[in-house]
């Protein structure tokens, strides 16, 4: 019985490539600059060997020799929620075009299994761990998330948040604050006066920024919102459903509810349904993240446009890529549309 051919090895591929070993392997494992590593035409000279040849690169043997996975950690709350849907298919394409692959853990907006998560992720070994929940003002919880990512940090992984916090890493970050004042504004200014807001539990720094600047852009023109006019729940469709609840014998006194984001507004527009509110007929519903499915069913839908997907890139540029050294912080932009139309079209 004949022996069986052994497996082609990384020599093998750079014999038939024409290039060094080493060569060979930045091209094939990437280096620094993930696959840009290495000028084009080396590359496709190599990875055609390695096709030609029927060569794999193993990720066991890379950790191995590395001591680190080629693996980013992706930490969100819910895999079922919109916007962070979003941001991990932003982040895996990402990591795709740096040779590296993402592992998703969920919080399910659970402190203690948000700390359990991150104390597993130690032995893991990542290259980089990427937050992406939002985080709090309770400083108990933030003081033991900070003392977890230092530890992993300490181990050797980079460390990126995404969101406003005061956790002390670098941080990828958009303008909730001055787009939701401007979505309020061109609100205003489309002739609405009498507003309900519902958003995200009163302790989540993101609620708090979202709420904040829409309470700023509608005072900006004159218009007051009653604090009872404020709830507080849950960022998700039944939050929605909730926050409509609340509010259900004074939904006459309003012209708009503004749900700080598209999956309560989803929650917000069934629920008035449900109660034979017309939407936007009798109560214009609004949003924030800009969910495009939507401006489809609504085209006349007002929100935010939330650069989600461009969340995973800045991430990982911010840990990962060479010019990345020295840079803190990545801020973005969200852009209000208003009835359809960017805020572009209204004065700023």
């Amino acid at each position: 019985m004949p022996k069986p051919a052994k497996p082609p090895t990384l020599t093998d591929v750079a014999r038939l490539a024409g290039v060094s070993v080493p060569a060979a392997s930045r091209a094939l494992n990437g280096g620094v600059r993930g696959k840009k590593s290495g000028s084009p035409e080396l590359r496709e000279r190599v990875e055609e060997a390695a096709r030609t040849l029927g060569y794999a690169v193993s990720p066991a043997a890379q950790a191995i020799k590395g001591g680190r996975a080629r693996t980013v950690a992706f930490i969100v709350a819910d895999i079922d929620d919109f916007g962070s849907a979003t941001m991990i298919s932003g982040i895996m394409h990402a990591a795709e075009e740096r040779g590296i692959s993402v592992a998703v853990r969920t919080t399910r907006d659970d402190p203690m299994r948000e700390l359990d998560l991150l104390t597993q992720l130690r032995g893991e070994r990542h290259l980089a761990v990427v937050m992406a929940t939002s985080r709090t003002t309770d400083a108990a919880r933030e003081a033991s998330v900070k003392e977890q990512l230092t530890v992993l940090q300490d181990h050797g992984a980079k460390i990126v948040v995404i969101g406003d916090n005061e956790l002390g890493f670098p941080t990828v970050t958009v303008d909730n604050r001055h787009a939701a004042r401007l979505l309020a504004e061109g609100l205003v200014g489309a002739g609405r006066r009498r507003f309900a807001l519902v958003s995200g539990p009163a302790g989540q720094i993101t609620a708090l920024e979202r709420v904040g600047g829409f309470v700023e852009g509608l005072a900006h023109r004159g218009v007051a919102v009653d604090e009872r006019d404020i709830v507080h729940t849950e960022f998700s469709r039944d939050g929605g459903h909730r926050a409509v609840d609340q509010l259900r014998d004074r939904l006459g006194e309003f012209d708009v509810i503004a749900a700080m984001s598209d999956a309560m507004a989803v929650g917000v527009i069934a629920r008035l349904r449900e109660f034979g509110v017309s939407v936007p007929v009798d109560i214009e519903v609004t949003g924030f993240d800009h969910v495009p499915m939507l401006g489809d069913v609504l085209p006349g839908f007002s929100t935010v446009e939330v650069p989600l997907e461009q969340f995973g890139e800045a991430a990982l540029a911010l840990v990962l890529d060479e010019h990345a050294d020295g840079v803190d912080t990545v801020g973005l932009s969200g852009t209000p549309i208003i009835h359809g139309e960017a805020i572009a079209a209204f004065d700023r």
